[in-house]
């Protein structure tokens, strides 16, 4: 199994700095599918433009002038180099890049030539190929001078050779003596192709990774809540690492709250604050204290092997720091806190109106057993209250995302003949249980539930009862033990409700997905595998296309 797992890529543990956040690796492969792209873009640019220049000698001036390039193969290649640990500041990924391959252009000359005092002006075209063409340049992903890390590309590294040149003028009845004289003027003819060459190449490269480092690093993305909120995901990167394979940037990723997120609140207070419990599932959950100690180990700067993903992919590690750190913040919006009322009831269905905060979501039904059926028929309102008394426990497996949370619920059933009130108040623990897929949605690449299910153990402790009977008022209220027909009917509600209906409802205020900084403009997801460990989750990405 361990064989396994390392071929694939997968790890069991993450070490500092890559244990928090978000990290995306980078293969290799991509990095040279992209360099590929830039290659065909510069081909594009060079075939839309031209050139101009001029050569000088004791007694001739010849110029050049409109020399656009009807045909250019580039095929470049790649190397990566890494300085600096992971946990430095400073680190930088380097890409050092070589494109190959041959170019012809043509286009006009013009010479004047001086005999003695006599300057004689010759006019034609010019064709000119190269059959060994070659730009090296280089670009470093790293912290800029203004503090943010980003793409730069070296400046004065880009150098440019040519060899191989073969220049056939025409045009002019002494075209056979400049043909034979061409030697005079090829240096310069070379150094401004190299030079036009090297323009080109810079122009490219400057626009590809404005565009993706504007798309991708220093960015916020946006989640919409149902509950009127929003969550802001920032990818602003704070370690660029890796080696010859693979490049790693490691995002922090915090997490940005607005629309007056509040703290978890239960529903109304217990009633006997000291209860006894069903069984011994039942005690409270507490905060999971996330705060680690890492010591930064010391090792080489090749960090392509410490960091889960593929080889010849985009990988992304979504930590489980991260996940619990997203969940535990969305449930500051109130996410767990419903509202339930009977809109109608026939015979054994029950149909319900769900709203949050007076903001009304949805309604769905409750299909109950017909028992229960005629232990409500004399009821003629029946409200549920929900909300949850701790924050939520989250933890990862290898099958999904487990969500575990107290939820306290007050189901208020009245009478009107006679004018009769029953108030039962719960505790249960659910857990959800849920995967994630990659989708398109919104104009940009977000991660969306995918299935979620739930499994709910209620208990009750505490039933209050009050009777109007003419001008009297009676009430009381006790701690009960099973075996009351009312109480388990309340009881088998309230479990469909949270294990049936709890779910979908959460499934809902999250469809729009949590944002992912993948640049949806310039780069196509095809497909996507996701695998899950205690650590991380790691989506990989492998049918990838680039765009410019």
């Amino acid at each position: 199994m361990l064989v396994l797992l390392s071929l694939i890529g997968i790890c069991n543990t993450l070490s500092y700095p890559f244990s928090s956040g978000i990290s995306g690796k980078i293969s290799k492969q991509f990095i040279q599918d992209f360099t590929n792209e830039v290659a065909d873009a510069t081909e594009r640019f060079m075939r839309r433009s031209s050139f101009s220049g001029r050569s000088y000698g004791s007694d001739y001036t010849l110029w050049y002038s409109g020399v656009s390039v009807d045909s250019v193969s580039l095929s470049p290649s790649i190397s990566l180099w890494n300085s600096g640990s992971a946990s430095s500041t400073s680190a930088q990924l380097g890409v050092n890049g070589a494109i190959r391959g041959y170019i012809s252009a043509s286009g006009n000359w013009e010479m004047d030539k001086e005999f003695w005092f006599y300057t004689a002006n010759f006019a034609g075209w010019v064709d000119i190929s190269a059959s060994s063409f070659s730009i090296t340049n280089r670009v470093v992903l790293g912290r800029k001078s203004n503090g943010r890390i980003g793409f730069s590309r070296v400046p004065g590294y880009c150098s440019a050779s040519i060899s191989g040149l073969d220049v056939d003028i025409s045009g002019s009845w002494f075209s056979w003596v400049f043909n034979f004289l061409i030697w005079l003027f090829e240096d310069d003819l070379i150094a401004k192709m190299e030079e036009f060459a090297c323009e080109k190449v810079n122009s490219v490269i400057s626009e590809s990774l404005q565009k993706y480092e504007s798309s991708m690093l220093n960015k916020e993305y946006t989640m919409q809540l149902t509950t009127g909120g929003s969550l802001e995901v920032g990818f602003t990167p704070s370690v660029i690492t890796g080696g010859s394979s693979c490049a790693i940037i490691v995002a922090p990723s915090p997490l940005d709250l607005s629309g007056v997120p509040r703290g978890s609140s239960a529903v109304t207070p217990a009633f006997i604050p000291d209860r006894k419990k069903r069984n011994a599932e039942s005690t409270m959950l507490g905060d999971l204290d996330l705060e680690k100690t890492h010591e930064i180990e010391k090792r080489s700067t090749d960090y392509c092997s410490s960091v889960p993903g593929g080889s010849s992919a985009v990988s992304i590690i979504l930590t489980s720091e991260f996940v619990s750190r997203l969940i535990r913040n969305l449930h500051n919006f109130d996410l767990l806190k419903f509202t339930l009322v009977e809109r109608s009831t026939s015979g054994n269905r029950m149909t319900l109106d769900v709203t949050r905060n007076g903001r009304r979501m949805t309604s769905f039904n409750v299909q109950l057993p017909e028992s229960d059926g005629r232990e409500f028929a004399s009821f003629t309102g029946k409200k549920i209250k929900i909300s949850s008394t701790s924050s939520p426990s989250v933890r990862l497996t290898t099958s999904g995302i487990s969500v575990s949370v107290n939820l306290r619920a007050r189901v208020t059933l009245t009478s009107d003949n006679p004018n009769f009130e029953i108030r039962t108040e719960f505790e249960s623990r659910a857990e959800w249980r849920g995967t994630i897929d990659l989708t398109k949605t919104g104009g940009r690449y977000s991660f969306v539930p995918r299935s979620v299910s739930a499994r709910v153990n209620v208990w009750t402790g505490k039933i209050f009862a009050q009777a109007q009977h003419g001008d009297e008022t009676r009430s009381g209220r006790e701690e009960l033990d099973d075996g009351h027909d009312i109480l388990e009917a309340i009881e088998r509600l309230l479990n469909s409700v949270l294990q049936d209906n709890l779910a979908s409802l959460l499934k809902n205020d999250v469809r729009s997905g949590i944002p992912i900084n993948i640049p949806y403009e310039y780069v196509t997801v095809g497909s996507a595998n996701i695998a899950y460990n205690s650590d991380y989750i790691l989506i990989t990405a492998n049918s990838i296309g680039v765009s410019l």
